[in-house]
């Protein structure tokens, strides 16, 4: 036998010594290997510390050019961007948020682009789309109601119009929300009150004066503007109840005693219907 029980014996301990140092030394270069890594992990959750805002949803600035595709809603609706033209109705409309509760007003509405330190409502539906939808349904508009200027920024001849001239130019604006669970409507005059006298405007006074394309941009996109208090070229809606020899006299602040909370979700809905003309 080339080897006794007890060389057998030495063997059999052999082979286990060997397993036991390749294990150990295994174990060792490991133990050595992860003690002199640099530690890559994260740094721990903080789980006191505040949790990150939610990015604010940019909004892309209107062009004063882009007419999206028409996307017809049923037989009577077809949506242009963020605006809906009901044929049946013969109603403009659009969604909104509260962007005041308090303060002065020179807008009722305006996109973000525009002065929302003064613009009780903020939407994302661009002027050149309701001015669309108002030109399909035929609403009529009177765009010489304010003087203008030549190529060179010279004042031209103006004469001041009469208000037979506009009395088919009028709209009528009313502007849905919900309030404690029910809806509520709104033609702003229980809202938007004079800073003086705290009376509300004269809900009838709403002009469609359109606004006016510059270099191939339709103007009101670009300043932002929709509806405005104080009456303004570039805005395509203008409230004239207080407009005298070119200028507002009025100041106009949000109603104290009717203050909507900020974001409240409104609908404002634009119509026309034929107005007397004013003594």
């Amino acid at each position: 036998m080339p080897f006794s029980l007890n060389g057998s014996f030495r063997f059999h301990n052999l082979v286990f010594i060997n397993m036991f140092l390749k294990f150990t030394i295994a174990l060792l270069a490991c133990t050595w290997g992860f003690s002199c890594a640099q530690d890559i992990s994260g740094p721990e959750e903080d789980t006191n510390a505040p949790a990150a805002e939610e990015a604010t949803r940019e909004v892309p600035l209107p062009d004063g050019k882009t007419v999206p595709k028409f996307e017809p809603l049923d037989e009577h609706r077809i949506k242009i961007g963020n605006v809906i033209v009901n044929h049946k109705e013969r109603t403009v409309s659009f969604q909104a948020q509260v962007n005041m509760k308090e303060g002065i007003l020179e807008y009722v509405c305006c996109m973000p682009n525009g002065k929302l330190h003064e613009s009780l409502l903020v939407t994302e539906a661009d002027p050149l789309h309701i001015s669309l939808g108002m030109t399909l349904l035929k609403f009529h508009r009177f765009e010489k109601f304010f003087p203008v200027r030549d190529e060179n920024f010279e004042w031209l001849p103006f004469t001041e119009p009469k208000p037979e001239d506009y009395a088919d130019s009028y709209v009528q604006i009313v502007m849905t929300y919900t309030e404690n669970g029910r809806e509520q409507k709104s033609d702003f005059s229980d809202i938007v009150v004079n800073s003086q006298t705290r009376k509300g405007l004269n809900p009838s006074d709403w002009l469609y004066t359109n606004s006016f394309f510059y270099e191939g941009a339709y103007q009101a996109s670009l300043s932002g503007e929709v509806i405005s208090i104080f009456a303004s070229r570039t805005s395509p809606i203008n409230y004239i109840g207080d407009f005298h020899d070119g200028v507002n006299d009025t100041g106009w602040i949000v109603n104290p005693q009717k203050n909507l909370p900020l974001g409240t979700n409104v609908t404002v809905t634009i119509s026309q219907k034929p107005v007397q003309p004013k003594q």
